[in-house]
């Protein structure tokens, strides 16, 4: 074989080994782009977020019922973290028996680290009320529920307005209407008639009233630690951090004028008579607070005098 031939051949191989080279390195650079545009699940959280401290089956029981607290979607696998949850088998497992470590935002991709055991024991709320009382639950208006300031353990003083015909107010000359001079009428008539008057009334009702709960947020123990640390573990336990994601999302307690007492039966049955029949206002009492004896206002005595006195001077 002549040097030319030789040569040609060794040319050849060369050639072959390095379009075997590019071929081969355009394969690894494919297989790498094909793997970064793969898509795994992912459940992540709602428009409105997780907030810190939610009980994880409250979010699996919205799930399972095609609620929003929690939605299943699909991401890059690179864009997924590694301990992302992945199946509606692994999502039950892990939240269940868990709650939230902290606030997931919106949209954010739920993973394992993000969910803690509860460590301490939940006390019922009917453990907290005294023996022989109850626990009743009352809605106000913002201004009428003192703009949200009670808090639980508060005390809270409760005051009713409503309508009552004259002779059924518990105070002694409330109100003396004039006769009318245009006719003659009898004193048991007139007595008949005054009596038949509907007056707007305002009175306490009731006063001093312990405050159980303020939405969700329960009055804490007398005495009790109220310092404590949350610790999140992953589903197998291993301790994680548990910081959310870009989010803000703030603990959910309820609504602040939605207000649990603790009273004695003979109180829960006139604060339902009191919101059933009238308008009623709270007020914020400190802890030195001594109930008042007071007699209620009418229109009558609302100046601070008698007010028909003062329009009837002669009758």
């Amino acid at each position: 074989m002549g040097r030319r031939a030789i040569v040609l051949l060794v040319a050849l191989i060369l050639a072959g080994l390095a379009a075997w080279a590019v071929w081969n390195f355009m394969q690894n650079v494919r297989g790498e782009a094909e793997a970064g545009q793969q898509k795994v699940t992912v459940y992540r959280a709602g428009p409105d977020g997780i907030a810190e401290g939610i009980e994880g089956a409250i979010l699996v029981s919205d799930f399972n019922n095609n609620g929003t607290l929690i939605e299943k979607g699909e991401d890059e696998v690179e864009d997924t973290p590694e301990d992302a949850i992945q199946t509606d088998e692994e999502l039950r497992s892990v939240l269940n028996g868990r709650v939230a470590a902290g606030p997931i935002s919106a949209r954010g991709i739920l993973t394992r680290s993000q969910w803690t055991e509860i460590s301490v024991e939940v006390k019922p709320l009917s453990e907290s009320i005294s023996p022989g009382n109850q626990a009743i639950t009352i809605s106000t208006a913002d201004v009428q529920g003192v703009n949200g300031y009670v808090e639980a353990g508060d005390r809270i003083n409760m005051i009713i307005t409503l309508d009552l015909e004259l002779d059924l107010l518990p105070i002694e000359g409330a109100i003396t209407l004039p006769a009318d001079q245009g006719t003659e009428t009898t004193t048991d008539t007139t007595a008949q008639d005054q009596n038949k008057v509907t007056v707007t009334y305002t009175r306490y009702v009731l006063q001093g009233l312990n405050v159980l709960a303020v939405g969700r947020d329960v009055r804490p123990e007398e005495n009790a630690d109220q310092t404590g640390q949350v610790t999140a573990s992953d589903s197998t336990g291993t301790d994680a951090n548990a910081q959310g994601t870009d989010g803000q999302a703030q603990e959910d307690t309820g609504n602040s004028t939605v207000f649990t007492l603790e009273v004695t039966p003979d109180q829960a049955e006139r604060i339902v008579y009191a919101f059933e029949n009238g308008s009623v206002w709270l007020t914020l009492v400190p802890e030195d607070f001594v109930e008042v004896e007071t007699d209620g206002v009418t229109i009558n005595n609302l100046f601070g005098g008698d007010l028909a006195e003062a329009i009837f001077p002669n009758q």
